[in-house]
């Protein structure tokens, strides 16, 4: 079929992403059956009729597009190529955990995945009101702050861009407030918090931002590129949770009453060393940057846990439960 096009200067054409999203939404209109017109295409996709002529003639490379006269729009000479989605049951199970897990992370992760999910049923002709598996991953929920979902939205599109953002953060110790350009390298959640790591131009070094401690966060038309050393897995990897400090080598012992519970987890931290004790007890040393977040950790086995190195770190464990038990008396 030939699809008639202007002699007149072809248009600007669009982004990459911006074509294919076009040619998709017009694959699917004609394979919806509706017998659209250029016309309509044109005013449907905001776009003028040449540029939906160029991308007929796009889709007819792939699917042979027809005209019909008496329906007076076009559709596809032998049936669309577009099939079905399957998903099996097994697939609808893991959907439906990845959306209880997806629904802690806060508002724009969930509502998201609730309307990707909804496209996903569409497509594969299934009902999405089917009933759902019992099933509860218990993580903290996301801290709620003014503005946590929209900053979250500012910062996935800047990162996307390799744009840098802009904040007013009230600083955890000292309650200072600042405002910074940050270089958005990565998010990461951890124990119910959104955290941005980035490269702070106040500070020129990688620092880490609390979401729920940012006032205002907008965007920047600053590009940046990303340091070739920074990697965001290996940034956090050596830190107990995500909070950095200075390298530190622990030694932590747990009684026999335990060491059940310790050892059925295959590894608590990448740099872990396990040692099995005589007395059925367990050892495990980690080389750790800061200890204020492992120390948590330690104190939730208490009275079943023991600190060995380094000594220093040792007396300081001692000191504050000698003082807990003052308060306790």
């Amino acid at each position: 079929m030939f699809i008639p096009q202007s002699s007149r200067k072809k248009d600007r054409p669009a982004g990459i992403s911006e074509k294919l999203i076009r040619l998709l939404k017009i694959y699917t209109i004609i394979a919806n059956k509706e017998f659209p017109s250029a016309k309509f295409l044109a005013e449907t996709l905001e776009v003028n009729e040449r540029t939906i002529y160029r991308d007929l003639n796009i889709i007819n490379l792939v699917d042979q597009v027809d005209f019909d006269h008496e329906k007076k729009g076009y559709m596809f000479a032998h049936g669309d190529r577009i099939k079905k989605l399957l998903i099996s049951d097994e697939e609808l199970m893991t959907l439906f955990t990845a959306g209880e897990a997806v629904s802690h992370l806060g508002k724009p992760f969930h509502e998201n995945f609730k309307s990707l999910m909804l496209r996903m049923f569409t497509a594969a002709g299934k009902a999405s009101q089917k009933a759902k598996p019992s099933i509860i991953i218990k993580v903290p929920d996301t801290i709620k702050g003014a503005v946590v979902d929209p900053a979250l939205k500012v910062i996935a599109t800047c990162m996307q861009d390799r744009r840098s953002v802009e904040i007013t953060y009230k600083a955890q110790n000292t309650k200072k407030v600042t405002q910074r350009i940050v270089d958005p390298y990565g998010l990461v959640f951890h124990e119910g918090v959104w955290l941005l790591i980035g490269l702070c131009h106040l500070r020129k070094e990688i620092r880490t931002f609390a979401l729920d401690r940012i006032i205002t966060c907008n965007e920047r038309n600053l590009y940046f590129e990303q340091r070739n050393d920074f990697n965001l897995e290996r940034y956090i990897a050596k830190s107990w949770g995500v909070i950095d400090g200075k390298s530190t080598n622990v030694a932590v012992r747990f009684s026999r009453d335990v060491a059940e519970y310790i050892t059925r987890k295959e590894r608590w931290h990448p740099s872990e060393e396990r040692k099995m004790l005589p007395d059925g007890g367990v050892e495990l040393s980690f080389t750790v940057a800061g200890t204020d977040e492992i120390k948590k950790w330690i104190y939730s086995w208490i009275p079943n846990v023991e600190v060995t190195k380094p000594r220093s770190f040792r007396k300081e464990i001692h000191r504050e439960l000698a003082e807990a038990t003052k308060d306790h008396q």
